[in-house]
């Protein structure tokens, strides 16, 4: 192992720059985290970071950074920084920027006094959070949330990505995707589909980009379905430019053609998926024979046994179907012969049912929901069922359309089909997420609690969100908002939402006192919000501003880096450490890395006296609050971490000798160091040496841990659920609705089909130079690389039978209206080939608005003032894409 003296002075002769020292640290600039090496030297006496590269310890980007990564530095020397605490000017409004400077005392008493002032009771505040936010300081914020008796968390990644997409992937695989659990081995793979992505490319992340092109170099086969030439569309060997928001029929029709041609990977399905069980039709909806306990957990399903003709009873919690309840092997068929009878029943197998639910579902019947013709489609479902590995890539983004959910499920069951789910070139399920599988395991066998934050796959957001849901879980008996609105919707008689988790849905009815609970009005008079910017990443922006600009909210605090154009609406700012100037007060996970590794941030640079990391604001609130112990209490309750050894350590950091965020990491790596036999010294040493330690590689894992093959999953059954038994439960619970078919349904986009030539499905996405709809756009690099592609990437793409059509010309300025909503923007246009001839497209990057941010404000046109606010009945996804628009120029 080499020493930090060692490696900086390897790190100096292969660089231009003298004396150059590398810190290792995390990019903060997507939610892939990448693993870096921050440059730092001595610049006037004071230490500068100078460079950003990856760092070739990480089994995530493997050494390489994007121009995202690259630029971070930048972030750091923003003149717009926020340096100080701001209190809005009294007389000033939301909206304005009229603030005074101010200490941290003064504003932590001014958020006080105006909690006093408008009487807010714990349920009357929530908290917004970005992506940030949950990955880091998810077990800080949800112990926050509980100890303060706040039922009410906004997570916007939950709308846009976690809940939106990954769900309908994680009812298959019964995983949790808020961090990439789920990964695609393309370098491995020889067959790869992507859907609804640009991810790797354009979107996100240097860990898929470094993969996939392995498999590129290996000569993979690639089809992308997309309605326009993305990046990623670009490099594929086909791109089918498939009408928006159809995808699922594709898909559909590959499960059709791939089912009656038998390219299935018949030993998985029939040993490690719920297809051989026995089912029975009732009251029009596939039920399965099976035998539950009272909290409704399945104990046992029947399958018949080919070899015996017997039919045999199956573990309700298990990997497999080949040893019965009474430890005998069996080997199930997955279809039962004509006549058969059981109990004066005559089951089938779910294998059998959903080869009848596919019949209608061929290739020409997805020609034309798809435009794809039906011979393409057959020909890739062959190729894909006759190549081994193959993949259809997970999906990055959700939201757009009421079926994403089903979308991405009917990915995954395709996955399964052929037998990739945790293997080589197909799916691979990330080491942190097995190590926390296996000890809940272990735990379950010994009888032994987890801690939610220990939780894996479903069972975290089952549990954490549930209790948010369940108004007994609190002292003052209030649900979250966002469940009391599902609960108000319902009973006036609507869909309402089953699980709106982390959710903004209800909040407007909250703020403006329309929202009611038991019969009394349940408000929201406070937000805080940390690493957020719903004015302009949230749909839409009309509603936001709304929201933040009602005067039945009592106070509005933002914790920033940057001056976004949702601090702008804030009463206090509170000045964050950006990533390049904190420690982290955790040791994570090395993200979504097959490795099972650990790793964390080290201060690069000194930070602004006045700037505080997010532990020591919270910590400081909980402290303003009365409500320091109940808070330590709730973060070794929820994560593991010793009680004792919090106390001792956070009593050090009450008494001034060190930092809340010191605090929590020296437990933190105190807690890890003990896990891996070593001293919190030495493990501390080997992380600034490496940046990250590889603990067991993916192969050694997969010896012994491999999902399905080795573990069960987090599913209801433990199997791979092809028919879903946790949206069966959705159908008992709410009625049946094809949202939550637990079979295989098609949900076309829900956008008026007759168009006038001026009319349009609209699509968005994102770019290569800024990540979502955050600040780094204000970025001086990424701003510059922006504008030399300027029509591209903040242009409104157009095609040129359209355009000549309708008089326009690159560049050209045009009037984009929402046909349902009503909402106008006006954009430069870009024509190009490059799009269907129906449909028009544009980035989600820009159109900031604060003029303190003198990059960015005022270039290009933000996506929110298009998008209204629509969401889908499961978890409250926004359909940012369900409508149509009329351009003219």
């Amino acid at each position: 192992m080499s020493s930090l003296k060692e490696r900086n002075v390897a790190a100096k002769q292969t660089t231009a720059s003298r004396d150059v020292e590398w810190v290792p640290s995390i990019c903060n600039f997507c939610s892939t985290v990448c693993n870096v090496r921050i440059g730092v030297k001595d610049v006037n006496g004071k230490r500068t970071a100078v460079k950003i590269e990856g760092n070739s310890n990480s089994p995530l980007n493997r050494g390489k950074t994007c121009a995202r990564g690259q630029a971070g530095l930048k972030q750091t020397y923003d003149e717009g920084r926020l340096t100080t605490p701001l209190i809005r000017v009294e007389g000033s409004k939301r909206g304005e920027w009229n603030f005074r400077p101010a200490s941290w005392e003064e504003a932590t008493n001014h958020f006080m006094q105006k909690l006093q002032e408008h009487q807010v009771q714990p349920w009357e505040m929530a908290m917004a959070g970005g992506w940030t936010s949950c990955v880091f300081y998810m077990p800080l914020a949800l112990a926050f949330a509980f100890s303060m008796g706040m039922p009410n968390i906004i997570a916007s990644p939950m709308q846009q990505c976690v809940a939106a997409g990954h769900l309908g992937n994680d009812f298959v695989t019964g995983n949790f995707n808020y961090h990439d659990e789920v990964m695609a081995d393309f370098e491995n793979a020889n067959y790869i589909i992507f859907s609804m992505t640009n991810s790797g490319v354009a979107a996100a992340s240097t860990s898929r980009l470094v993969r996939f092109a392995e498999a590129k170099k290996r000569g993979a086969k690639v089809i992308v379905l997309d309605p326009r030439l993305s990046e990623l569309a670009a490099k594929a060997d086909e791109w089918l430019p498939v009408k928006p928001g159809t995808d699922s029929a594709f898909f559909l029709a590959m499960i059709h053609v791939i089912l009656r041609k038998g390219l299935y990977d018949s030993d998985f399905v029939t040993k490690h998926t719920n297809m051989p069980f026995l089912a029975v039709e009732h009251q029009g909806m596939v039920v399965p024979m099976m035998e539950s306990n009272e909290q409704g957990y399945p104990t046992a399903f029947w399958v018949l046994d080919q070899v015996s003709g017997e039919v045999r009873k199956l573990p309700g919690y298990s990997n497999q179907n080949t040893i019965d309840m009474d430890g005998k092997n069996l080997l199930p068929a997955l279809e039962v012969p004509k006549g058969f009878e059981m109990n004066g029943q005559k089951p089938k197998t779910i294998f059998q049912y959903l080869l009848e639910q596919t019949a209608k579902f061929t290739p020409s019947w997805a020609e034309q929901e798809t435009g794809i013709p039906a011979a393409t489609i057959e020909r890739i479902a062959v190729e894909f069922g006759q190549t081994r590995p193959a993949l259809v890539d997970p999906g990055w983004h959700g939201a757009r359309y009421d079926n994403i959910l089903n979308t991405r499920r009917l990915q995954s069951i395709i996955q399964a089909l052929v037998g990739g789910i945790d293997t080589t070139g197909g799916w691979l399920m990330s080491g942190e997420y097995r190590e926390k599988l296996m000890h809940f395991l272990q735990n379950m066998k010994e009888g032994k609690p987890t801690p939610v934050l220990g939780l894996p796959g479903m069972q975290f957001p089952l549990t954490a969100a549930g209790r948010f849901f369940d108004p007994s879980q609190w002292q003052h008996g209030h649900p979250s908002f966002a469940m009391a609105h599902s609960m108000a919707e319902k009973a006036a008689g609507h869909t309402g939402v089953i699980f709106p988790a982390f959710s903004d849905y209800g909040l407007e009815e909250a703020v403006d006192g329309k929202l009611q609970f038991n019969g009394e009005p349940y408000r929201i008079k406070a937000i805080l919000m940390n690493a957020a910017n719903p004015v302009r990443h949230m749909y839409p922006e009309s509603r936001w501003k709304k929201i933040l600009t009602s005067p039945n909210l009592g106070v509005v605090v933002a914790i920033d880096i940057l001056p976004s154009d949702t601090t702008a609406y804030a009463d206090i700012i509170l000045p964050n450490q950006n990533y390049i100037e904190r420690d982290e007060p955790f040791v994570y996970g090395a993200g979504p890395s097959p490795d099972l590794a650990i790793t964390t941030r080290f201060s690069a640079v000194d930070s602004n006296p006045n700037a505080k990391g997010t532990a020591d604001i919270l910590f400081g609130f909980a402290q303003a609050f009365g409500g320091l112990d109940r808070y330590v209490q709730t973060i070794s309750e929820i994560s593991g971490m010793d009680l004792n050894d919090l106390k001792k350590e956070i009593g050090k950091a009450v008494k001034g000798q060190q930092s809340f965020t010191q605090a929590i990491r020296n437990v933190s790596f105190k807690q890890h160091a003990k896990g891996l036999g070593m001293t919190a010294t030495k493990l501390e040493q080997t992380l600034r040496e490496k940046g990250v330690l590889v603990i067991e590689t993916a192969d050694k894992l997969r010896e012994h841990a491999s999902i399905a093959k080795h573990l069960p999953v987090p599913t209801p059954s433990g199997r791979i659920e092809i028919y879903s038994l946790m949206l069966a439960g959705f159908v008992m619970q709410q009625g049946y609705q094809p949202n939550w078919d637990p079979g295989l349904v098609y949900i076309p986009p829900h956008v008026n089909q007759e168009r006038k030539p001026d009319e349009f499905n609209f699509i968005y996405g994102k770019t290569p130079t800024v990540s979502y709809a955050s600040t780094n756009s204000n970025n001086p690099i990424l701003m510059t690389l922006s504008k030399v592609k300027e029509d591209e990437f903040m242009g409104l793409w157009i095609n040129p039978q359209k355009a000549t059509m309708l008089n326009i010309k690159t560049g050209d300025t045009v009037t984009v209206e929402n046909l349902v909503s009503g909402q106008k923007a006006q954009i430069k246009a870009f024509v190009t080939e490059m799009v269907r001839p129906d449909t028009v497209f544009m980035s989600s990057s820009f159109g900031t608005e604060n003029p303190l941010l003198k990059n960015s404000a005022g270039v290009g046109t933000a996506l929110n003032k298009l998008v209204p606010y629509q969401v889908e009945p499961v978890v409250s996804a926004f359909r940012s894409q369900e409508f149509t628009v009329r351009v003219t120029k």
